[in-house]
């Protein structure tokens, strides 16, 4: 199963599609090493300033693969859960903005891993649900730490508990995703905004992801990490640039330095 995970690029912004539709981009383990090293690459790659996350075929993502979970090897399940949870990791702490492009089925990791993403874009026919319960697991990959996020706790217990289906449109009502775009246009819509996050300044958006990816947190790790933050972005050429187009009256060019 090679290649199930394609790249393509439009100028700054990446596009990483999951390529599996005969099982709904399934995280079968070749798509997941796939996956990962893609990301890993593009994080090397400075002339990468956003990334897009879709799905092939008409769907996001319908979460792990049931056929490939032998619940009687426990050190394997472990194996398998670091292995996927990686994916999380990277999409939280990428110095890029990650934009998900939803069309279809998020299920249970799909779920998890849409809403890893900064920001998502869905459309009429897009559909979430948290589905480990329906097959006697909890949720994974990051979803009991980013849902709560995104909508209030007594909704958490309803989604993560009673896994309803929840349409793209009421996605966005709930404000589980952010932007409900027009049918056939969540792609065209997600790089629009990602082009938009592509020329914002990286290093202030690299800060911005790495200080929220530690919540939740108290008032004293934010001001610290503010601390820290403000001094690195300081110091940029980014900020000067900017300082100086601002006083000029003038547009400003992020290079990232």
């Amino acid at each position: 199963m090679a290649g199930l995970v394609g790249v393509e690029r439009e100028g700054a912004v990446a596009i990483l599609r999951m390529m599996l539709p005969a099982k709904r981009n399934a995280l079968v383990p070749e798509l997941v090493a796939d996956l990962t090293a893609a990301m890993d690459g593009l994080a090397a790659d400075r002339s990468v300033r956003a990334l897009v996350l879709t799905g092939d075929g008409g769907a996001f993502c319908a979460g792990g693969d049931l056929g490939a979970m032998d619940g009687a090897d426990p050190l394997g399940v472990t194996a398998m859960m670091r292995t996927c949870q990686g994916i999380v990791r990277r999409l939280v702490s990428l110095p890029l903005p990650v934009v998900a492009a939803v069309e279809g089925a998020a299920f249970g990791a799909g779920f998890s891993i849409a809403l890893a993403c900064d920001l998502v874009v869905v459309g009429p026919g897009s559909r979430f649900c948290a589905a480990f319960g329906k097959v006697g697991l909890m949720p994974d990959l990051g979803l009991l730490w980013s849902l709560p996020q995104r909508v209030p706790m007594g909704r958490v217990r309803e989604i993560l508990m009673l896994c309803p289906t929840i349409s793209g449109a009421d996605a966005v009502a709930e404000r589980m995703a952010d932007i409900l775009a027009p049918e056939g246009e969540v792609l065209s819509t997600a790089l629009a905004r990602a082009a938009l996050l592509a020329d914002a300044a990286p290093g202030a958006v690299t800060a911005v992801k790495s200080a929220l990816a530690a919540w939740p947190q108290g008032l004293d790790d934010v001001l610290r990490a503010e601390e820290a933050g403000q001094a690195m972005l300081m110091a940029t050429q980014d900020h000067s640039t900017a300082r100086a187009a601002f006083f000029a009256r003038q547009p400003v060019r992020f290079d990232g330095r």
